[in-house]
């Protein structure tokens, strides 16, 4: 695991590496222990809001608020978990090992969907929590270590005791003072004191019936009394529509006298419009056709000659060109001279070549740049090339002269060597004389594998013996039997006599072949080799001294020779390239010397002058090529300038012919009048165009108003046809009498308006005409008296009825104690509903604590009490869950059970921790989280903290990591495993 802040609380761009499966940060208060457990959260679950109390350590000094945790998922490999400031949470950002990145769902993914407050409250305590024990007393005690075995916090005893308070508030079986108990006794008293004054008002019952009775009735007049209103306010509105309706009536009558009257709306003001526009177009139309006229007449006093205009551009270029025959006549004379002077220069270029080329082979030579370069380099390789011969010459005789030095040198030394028989020799006698023990060893030695082997050949001396008197016997008794079988003429005893004496025979011969021949031979080495050993251990010390300075001399000698042949070879290798520099020299040469001649070919000289004058040759060529270049160009140019003199003579001259009376006129005064004589055609041209242009216009506008007089006149024919008018005046006829209908239609019509805003269908307004409506008015009025004056009888009775029962209440004391009992049933109904939920939610968690008991419990508590017997040294061994409500008994090693609150400090701390340690390793054990410890030793003695700190030890699957300000905590751990804290906000790991 590694830490990297870039800031965090006092921290700025600080890393802790090397974060080893038990880790210590040690530092004193104010080093940073607190921010550093509150980073690895932070990054984990995110920065705390603004909103919620915990620290947000945001930097003081601008750093880049948040880091990342570089840790190791067993499934994942490797993790990278950067968290920076953004949204509320901060900005997360998770690397894969495996290359894929991730925010949020990842992180989720990765740590299995714990929350932050799970995750402390099952992998990170601190002192805090151990004080928590310390404060408690009583039952309370027990209660609270349950809880935290079952969820690792104290929210379960937390949760238990707010509810049963919450309960013991509002209700006890035999309490006074909770509300529902109060209020229960209160309406207790209320509903006795109901039912005796129900029991004394009988007639009041009576009286309370006939109000009601009244009541009814007066509602029933009531609403008959508003229908009866509703009808009269819709008589007295017929009265006023009436008129209306005859009116309507009339109007249509007379409407139907014009119903074959067909006349265009607005059609007299469009016939005076189009009228009065057909005399403004036909006013137009004749200064149209006066102008037109006159147009046409000048237009044929402008004709242009335009055949002359044709020649404009041909007489303008031949006149402008005239300036240009005197510059190019003088140019001819110029490039003349200079003809002569390039014909001189190249007479004497080909003097100094002497080679028998034309014009056209020297102008075909190729002398590009490329060219030129190529034979410039040739020339330089030559020359180095030549420079690099005489220098292999040098090195050649001097790496041969050193070579020849140390063959001679080696050829000395081999000479002086000793023969390897000898050298072996003398090795064996050194190597037999080194110790006089290993002499003595080795006599022994040769001495007593002699007396073996001498009894091993007597030993088969005396086998070979018996085993060929048996091989004798058999044969003789095998002879013998075959004799019987020749006696007694039996062919079978014969064969088996034969074979049996066959193979004595032959067992007989291969024991003599199988003798101890070996064993005398090994017998006769081991003799020579006890002889030498003799020999040896009688020789004097003064030869073992000539014998090793002999070696001594022949073993520098070889060392010797060997580096001399090390020495020949490098000088060999050498040798051998300096021949392959001059082999090499020689390939170069002859390809430089294709080269060469390839490149005289190109440029067709000789070989002889391209081997030594390439170069010098190539510029000879190059510059008789540009020469002659230069005259193709100055002669191309005086043709060229020949040529456009006479050009522009032919065109001018046929103009002259073809535009002028006068042939003899000369040509620059010719010129001059056909230009003249253009520019008036040019003039008359224009004019002839703006005019003709105006004419087109004025017949394009002249056509305009024709089709406007003639739409005109087709529009008024239409306006009589939809009349049926004949003429102009039954026209004017039929527009008087269509004035009258559009008055009555306008009548109509606000007539009709009026009678929407009435509430009568046509249904209604039909039956309402058959009888007067006076009559019907006056039967409504009638009744609607008749009504109110019975609502005004039955009113004034239950005014009486209800001062009676006013009398009968005693002034409201039953009204008010009914109306108290019933208020406070409701509340006592709404304070039994709450105390339901509470009293669900106890049971609820009850059930929940109890399944936990039978389900999840016994596992983690055989882990915890193995715990605990650790860390008390077997004094106490097991927990047992109490059988009603919350807790454990704690059992001692004399089998006495005892309470938490029983306990002392320090033991109850234990049992605390073997219960949060038993809980992240069974209830969470899929969960391999660091587990994170502030300080929650510290009130433990030597022993005990050596125990716990034995007991972290052993937790293999989970990381631990511990944060103290306490030095002799430290003296449990390795220094790898510490990393040291100072206020200075400096670092050290060792």
């Amino acid at each position: 695991m590694e830490i990297y802040i870039y800031g965090y609380g006092k921290f700025e761009n600080r890393k802790f590496t090397n974060i080893q499966d038990q880790h210590v940060f040690f530092g004193e208060n104010e080093a940073g222990k607190s921010t550093i457990m509150s980073f690895i959260h932070s990054i984990l679950f995110g920065f705390p809001t603004k909103q919620q109390s915990e620290l947000r350590y945001e930097p003081k000094k601008g750093a880049k608020y948040g880091g990342q945790l570089t840790v190791l998922f067993p499934d994942k490999g490797t993790v990278i978990i950067e968290r920076v400031k953004g949204k509320a949470v901060g900005d997360v950002l998770v690397r894969l090992e495996n290359g894929v990145i991730g925010g949020e769902e990842l992180l989720k993914e990765l740590l299995s969907s714990i929350d932050k407050q799970v995750f402390q409250a099952i992998f990170s305590f601190n002192l805090h929590s151990l004080q928590n024990v310390h404060q408690m007393k009583g039952e309370d005690l027990g209660r609270f270590l349950f809880s935290t075995g079952t969820i690792g916090t104290d929210r379960l005893l937390k949760a238990e005791n707010e509810l049963v308070k919450e309960l013991e508030n509002r209700f006890k079986p035999n309490g006074r003072n909770p509300k529902l108990n109060s209020k229960l006794k209160e309406l207790r008293g209320l509903r006795n004191d109901l039912r005796r004054l129900e029991e004394k008002n009988e007639q009041y019952v009576n009286l309370v019936g006939k109000r009601g009775f009244l009541e009814a009735r007066i509602k029933a007049l009531r609403s008959e009394s508003l229908l009866l209103s509703a009808e009269q306010t819709r008589l007295e509105e017929w009265k006023k529509v009436y008129p209306l309706i005859q009116k309507e009536k009339q109007l249509k009558y007379e409407l139907s006298q014009y119903n074959e009257l067909v006349f265009p709306e607005k059609g007299l003001e469009e016939l005076e419009r189009l009228k009065q526009y057909q005399k403004e177009i036909e006013r137009k139309r004749i200064t149209l056709k006066q102008r037109i006229e006159h147009l046409k007449e000048e237009l044929i006093s402008l004709q242009p000659n335009a055949e002359l205009i044709e020649k404009e551009n041909e007489l303008t270029k031949a006149v402008e060109s005239l300036s240009l025959l005197e510059k190019w006549k003088q140019e001819n004379v110029q490039l003349q001279v200079k003809l002569n002077k390039l014909d001189e220069d190249i007479l004497h270029m080909q003097n100094k070549m002497h080679l028998p080329l034309t014009d056209d082979e020297i102008l075909s030579i190729n002398t590009s740049v490329f060219m030129k370069e190529r034979a410039a380099e040739l020339q330089a390789k030559q020359k180095r090339l030549v420079d690099k011969k005489l220098e292999l010459d040098d090195h050649f005789q001097e790496e041969k002269r050193q070579l020849e030095e140390l063959e001679a040198k080696e050829s000395s030394l081999k000479d002086e060597l000793l023969p390897e028989l000898e050298r072996k020799r003398l090795q064996e006698q050194l190597s037999r004389f080194d110790s006089k023990r290993n002499l003595e060893n080795e006599y022994e030695e040769i001495k007593n594998r002699l007396i073996l082997l001498t009894d091993a050949v007597q030993k088969s001396s005396a086998k070979v013996k018996n085993e060929k008197l048996q091989s004798t016997i058999f044969a003789l008794l095998f002879i013998i039997l075959c004799m019987w079988g020749i006696i007694s003429d039996t062919f079978i005893l014969i064969i088996a006599g034969g074979a049996g004496a066959i193979f004595a025979v032959f067992s007989y011969v291969k024991i003599r072949s199988t003798s101890d021949s070996l064993l005398q031979t090994e017998i006769q080495q081991l003799q020579k080799q006890k002889l030498e050993v003799e020999i040896s251990m009688k020789q004097p010390k003064e030869h073992l001294e000539i014998f090793e300075q002999k070696l001594n001399r022949d073993t520098k000698l070889r060392e010797q020779l060997i580096q001399l042949k090390i020495m020949l070879e490098r000088q060999q290798e050498r040798y051998d390239q300096v021949i392959d520099r001059f082999e090499s020299w020689e390939r170069d040469s002859l390809k430089l010397n294709r080269e060469i001649v390839l490149v005289g070919e190109e440029l067709r000289i000789p070989k002889a002058i391209a081997a030594k004058y390439l170069y010098d040759a190539f510029e000879l060529i190059d510059g008789l090529k540009k020469l002659y270049q230069e005259r193709k160009f100055q002669m191309a140019q005086y043709e060229s300038n020949q040529s456009a003199i006479k050009e522009l003579m032919i065109p001018l001259g046929h103009l002259i012919q073809q535009f002028l009376t006068d042939d003899n006129l000369p040509l620059q005064e010719a010129a001059l009048l056909l230009k003249r004589t253009l520019r008036e055609e040019l003039d008359k041209q224009v004019k002839y165009k703006e005019k003709n242009e105006l004419l087109e216009v004025l017949l394009d506008e002249y056509q305009v108003y024709q089709l406007e007089w003639d739409r005109i006149s087709s529009e008024i024919s239409v306006l009589y046809t939809a009349a049926s008018a004949k003429d102009e005046q039954h026209f004017r006829e039929l527009a008087e009498k269509a004035g009258v209908k559009t008055k009555l239609l306008e009548e109509l019509n606000n007539l009709l308006f009026q009678l929407k805003l009435s509430s009568y269908t046509e249904k209604e307004a039909e039956q309402l005409s058959e009888k007067p409506v006076e009559l019907s008015l006056q039967e409504i009025v009638d009744k609607r008296e008749k009504k109110e004056g019975e609502l005004t009888l039955l009113q004034e009775e239950l005014a009486a009825i209800k001062y009676e029962i006013q009398m009968l209440e005693e002034g409201g004391s039953y009204a008010e104690l009914l109306h108290r009992f019933k208020q406070l049933n409701a509340e006592f109904e709404e304070d039994a509903r709450e105390w339901a939920r509470f009293a669900v939610a106890k049971e609820l968690l009850q059930r929940t604590v109890n399944k936990y008991q039978q389900e999840r419990l016994p596992k983690m508590l055989r882990l915890a009490e193995s715990y605990l017997q650790f860390l008390t040294e077997g004094r106490y061994y097991r927990m047992i869950p109490k059988q009603e409500g919350s807790g454990f008994l704690i059992e001692s090693r004399d089998h006495l059970l005892y309470e938490a609150n029983e306990l002392s400090q320090a033991t109850t701390e234990q049992i605390y921790v073997s219960l949060r340690l038993a809980l992240a390793l069974t209830i969470y054990e899929k969960y391999k989280f660091p587990i994170i410890i502030d300080d929650s030793f510290v009130n433990f003695d030597s022993t005990r903290t050596s125990k716990v700190t034995e007991l972290l030890k052993q937790l293999k699957d989970h990381q631990i990591l511990f944060f103290t300000c306490h030095e002799h905590l430290l003296q449990y751990f390795p220094e790898a495993e510490i990393t040291r804290l100072n206020k200075q906000n400096s670092v050290s790991t060792k």
